[in-house]
């Protein structure tokens, strides 16, 4: 099915199959331009169809969204790969759909994988989105040599990854910057995770955020991450320039 997007018309994601070393390897795919590689997180029933509200961004990159090893229609073992192996594994993915360079998104643990994709394998990895992120206690002490783009959203409510968590990862990060979302209103047809689902239930901001900074990452980040205080609150909006137009005094 064709859709419109902001950008243009693309089509609907498509699911493939790769063997990718030891595992079948589940994948979504859509859209054309450069790579924006997808990683969900680590909650039993996540797939590659959680990116649902982000697909958007097929209109102007080519999408991937794997389903990662133990989940969805990959491969499942016996043990679920930690997020190294999962790393490793989404490494020779791009390896097999000649995929040399990548955005990449990353939600929860997924934000995880992300991070360990980016320190093992700098080479292919062109900037990263961290939603609600987890980290490794061990990722955080070497991410000063990460120096990618870097884009940190969370939600002022999260209760399965606390904001502080943001902060760490901003101040691990010299390249990069946090957004953080007013709170995720709770609706009793969910349970708490709620606020830690942003590209469900925030997922046009998170889009928005998304868009924005993969047009130009470099420019979206502060150095040193001291510098941050200043833009604490600030949302990446391209309306920000039409609201303090408005405001101004004739």
């Amino acid at each position: 099915m064709i859709v419109r997007g902001r950008a243009g018309l693309w089509m609907e994601p498509s699911e493939r199959q790769l063997e990718v070393g030891e595992f079948r390897l589940n994948y979504a795919v859509a859209g054309s331009g450069e790579s924006v590689i997808l990683v969900h997180g680590s909650e039993p029933s996540e797939s590659w169809q959680v990116w649902e509200p982000m697909w958007g961004l097929a209109d102007t990159y080519k999408v991937l969204a794997p389903d990662l090893v133990g989940y969805g229609k990959s491969s499942r073992p016996m043990e679920t790969p930690d997020y190294a192996a999962q790393a490793h594994v989404l490494a020779d993915l791009a390896e097999r759909v000649e995929v040399r360079s990548a955005y990449v998104v990353g939600s929860g643990w997924g934000g995880q994988v992300a991070l360990e994709l980016a320190l093992n394998r700098p080479e292919l990895v062109r900037a990263i989105v961290l939603i609600a992120s987890t980290y490794d206690k061990d990722q955080l002490r070497r991410l000063g040599t990460l120096r990618k783009p870097t884009l940190v959203v969370y939600a002022e409510d999260d209760m399965v990854t606390q904001l502080k968590a943001g902060y760490l990862l901003r101040d691990a990060i010299g390249t990069s910057r946090l957004e953080v979302l007013d709170p995720v209103a709770r609706d009793p047809r969910y349970d708490f995770r709620m606020s830690h689902r942003l590209q469900r239930f925030r997922g046009p901001k998170v889009l928005q955020l998304t868009r924005l900074f993969l047009s130009k990452p470099e420019e979206m980040v502060t150095e040193p991450p001291e510098l941050e205080n200043e833009l604490k609150g600030m949302e990446l909006r391209k309306e920000d320039a039409d609201a303090g137009a408005s405001s101004a005094t004739p």
